[in-house]
């Protein structure tokens, strides 16, 4: 089980992370000039014109060097850090590790290991995918593990997703913990930035107004007025945006159900370009035959100004009276279809 939210609640220490023997200090320094390598290469593919959803990493060699080490290391914080490095480089070459590994992690690396250090998101990445096997180990890094700006990185992780959730309780309680812990902060700041965000489209409210261009329809224009009588749902996405792309099938699934409803969907896309949009619409998978329309400046817009867009994806369920009804963990996965049905009937 999750070590209890009262203990978000206490402040720690702010301790310095123990440095890491020798040969795990070298393995971790590798893998951070590896990330820079990618990154420089990723700045290149994207100022090429290209999106970001086509770009991997080579770390080919390095997992295959890594993989060779771990079968004649002994010494167990080198071992640590060979495994988080696995992940690490997994990661950059956006490949699923397996469980085999996963297990193997869990098994030899501990939670408050120095090796995380490399990257606290590896942690976040594995409570998002499996909360049942990892909430738990997470819950005892966020609290116990000996570098602050691990600690920290992981609140606000909860913090965001205990708001996403819909879970009062939690995300209070992790707020309260960054404000106790973090007075005054830049991270406290932010966390407070999203609360403000998520208060423009609470449950109830009017949907702000816009007007914007169809996608497919240059002169056809689309509004909050534009569906009133009807149910919309509005979905901030981008196809470079790995986790829009995992909403998709049900997104498909709902369209195909409710359909013949007064239901309409809006995706309202963040991409980098606007030529990004078509060749994803054309695989088999994702045609997205609904409504569509492309923001300009993404994040930097005004439409997301007036909607607290500070993540993707984000999805907004409006009713035929222009007010927001549904949001957030509502509408993914399987409880898109759920809310929809409470609205439209099955």
């Amino acid at each position: 089980m999750p070590l209890p939210l009262i203990c978000l609640m206490t402040a720690l220490p702010a301790l310095q992370a123990p440095a890491p023997a020798a040969g795990a200090q070298a393995v971790l320094e590798a893998a951070r000039a590896k990330a820079r390598s990618v990154m420089a290469a990723r700045t290149a593919h994207i100022q090429a014109g290209k999106n970001t959803k086509d770009f991997r990493g080579d770390c080919a060699k390095e997992l295959a060097d890594l993989q060779a080490r771990l079968a004649g290391e002994t010494q167990a914080e080198v071992r640590e850090a060979l495994l988080v490095s696995t992940l690490f480089h997994l990661q950059l070459a956006k490949t699923e590790p397996t469980a085999a590994l996963l297990a193997q992690v869990q098994k030899e690396v501990p939670p408050t290991a120095t090796a995380w250090s490399l990257d606290p998101g590896l942690l976040t990445t594995r409570a998002a995918a499996d909360p049942k096997g990892w909430d738990a180990y997470v819950a005892e890094a966020r609290a116990k593990h000996a570098d602050t700006g691990l600690r920290r990185t992981l609140l606000f992780d909860h913090f965001l997703g205990r708001l996403e959730a819909g879970d009062e309780a939690g995300w209070k309680a992790a707020f309260e913990a960054i404000r106790v812990q973090f007075p005054g902060s830049p991270l406290a700041q932010r966390a407070q930035a999203f609360l403000d965000a998520e208060a423009k489209t609470g449950l109830g409210r009017p949907a702000p107004a816009f007007s914007l261009k169809a996608l497919d329809q240059p002169k056809v224009t689309y509004g909050v007025d534009t569906f009133k009588g009807k149910f919309v749902l509005i979905d901030f996405w981008a196809t470079w945006c790995p986790d829009c792309r995992v909403e998709m099938p049900g997104l498909h699934a709902a369209w195909a159900k409710f359909k013949a409803k007064p239901f309409e969907i809006l995706s309202l896309s963040f991409d980098r370009r606007v030529e990004h949009i078509a060749p994803y619409r054309q695989l088999a998978a994702s045609p997205m035959p609904w409504k569509h329309a492309f923001i300009e400046g993404g994040f930097q817009s005004p439409l997301a100004g007036d909607y607290g867009v500070m993540s993707i994806p984000k999805a907004l369920l409006i009713g035929p009276d222009g007010k927001i009804v549904a949001s957030g963990a509502q509408l993914r996965g399987g409880q898109l279809e759920k809310t929809l049905a409470k609205f439209l009937g099955d």
